[in-house]
């Protein structure tokens, strides 16, 4: 029998009930790390459950990803709703259930597009070898959705990119600008339920391995899986000055296709307003140091850009507000198991 179940997006405006797909074991989540999947979303993947009945797709925006492929955001949050496979099948993303079903094991799609794991280094589940992504295998298609733009990294700053190319900035390699902004403990490094983010001594902790990379980790709050879609937001933490355009010229927010939520009093989200993706979150606590969505990194060595990234294993970010238990439960014991391999 389909499961009727309820879904919403941060700002609440894609509230609705939807019918999943009965044919589909729900507790078994796929993620797909192709290269169209991660520019559109800004994630380092993207992950469904398909649906039985068309949804309601009103105040979404559509963006063709391909001649096949639509996907479906929230037009005031920009948060991924759903997915559509040419006129037949419709998909709604994971992040957004209500009361999703507990993970009982994960299967990963197109780990290779990522050249170094992706999100699957982290979280331990089967890997399909065939070539489409997930929402044309399932769909039994058997041609490819988008062909990956170039890795145009050079050796002083790495581009970022999302899919339609409305937003595109690079990232410089960390410099004496770099420790100019001040900053609490993130949830990451300083879990807010046990005790306060208070940062008096000035720690820089965004800058790892002797200045020479910026920390990256993992978040699964409320907020950000609301915001993208999608049950795992990775982030990187990179100070404003070294972020910058084509030209050189610092960062500005809402320039070109960039959109911004306030996602509550002074805490910012930016998004792709043509594609959709994941950009930025900042806030007026610390403004000069900005969280990036990693899904639109365009690193030479793979999609975690681990010659620019150091990835934080100890924990997940807000991991006691997550929905889905057994995810993150299986997401934080692949993270522990890295260190320990290190």
């Amino acid at each position: 029998m389909a499961e009727r179940t309820c879904i919403t997006c941060l700002c609440g405006a894609s509230t609705q009930e939807v019918l999943l797909e009965p044919s589909i074991e729900s507790p078994v989540l796929n993620l797909c790390h192709c290269t169209a999947c991660r520019a559109v979303t800004g994630q380092l993947y993207s992950s469904y459950y398909p649906l039985q009945t068309p949804p309601s797709l009103d105040n979404l925006r559509e963006y063709q990803q391909s001649t096949s492929i639509c996907r479906y955001f929230c037009r005031t949050c920009g948060a991924h709703v759903f997915a559509r496979f040419k006129h037949e099948r419709y998909f709604v993303a994971a992040g957004l259930l209500t009361e999703p079903p507990q993970t009982r094991s994960v299967k990963h799609w197109r780990v290779n597009d990522s050249r170094d794991g992706g999100l699957a280094s982290f979280l331990q589940g089967e890997q399909e070898t065939a070539s489409e992504c997930w929402l044309e295998a399932v769909s039994e298609s058997l041609q490819p959705s988008w062909e990956e733009t170039p890795v145009l990294e050079q050796s002083h700053k790495l581009q970022a990119r999302c899919h339609c190319g409305g937003i595109k900035f690079y990232i410089t390699s960390p410099d004496a600008t770099s420790r100019e902004p001040h900053s609490p403990w993130p949830d990451l490094l300083v879990p807010y339920h046990s005790g306060s983010s208070s940062n008096p001594e000035d720690v820089k902790w965004w800058l790892r391995d002797e200045n020479s990379r910026y920390l990256a980790g993992t978040c699964t709050c409320t907020s950000c899986r609301l915001a993208s879609g999608f049950p795992i937001q990775t982030w990187a933490f990179i100070p404003r000055s070294n972020i910058v355009d084509s030209g050189g010229l610092p960062l500005e927010f809402n320039s070109a296709t960039m959109q911004q939520y306030e996602s509550s009093p002074q805490v910012y989200r930016e998004f792709c307003n043509r594609c959709g993706a994941t950009v930025f979150w900042h806030c007026q606590e610390r403004p000069l140091l900005i969280d990036i969505s990693i899904g639109l990194l365009q690193a030479n060595s793979g999609s975690k850009a681990e010659e620019w990234l150091a990835w934080h294993t100890g924990r997940v970010s807000f991991e006691e507000l997550a929905l889905d238990r057994e995810l993150v439960h299986r997401l934080g014991t692949g993270l522990k198991a890295l260190q320990q391999n290190r």
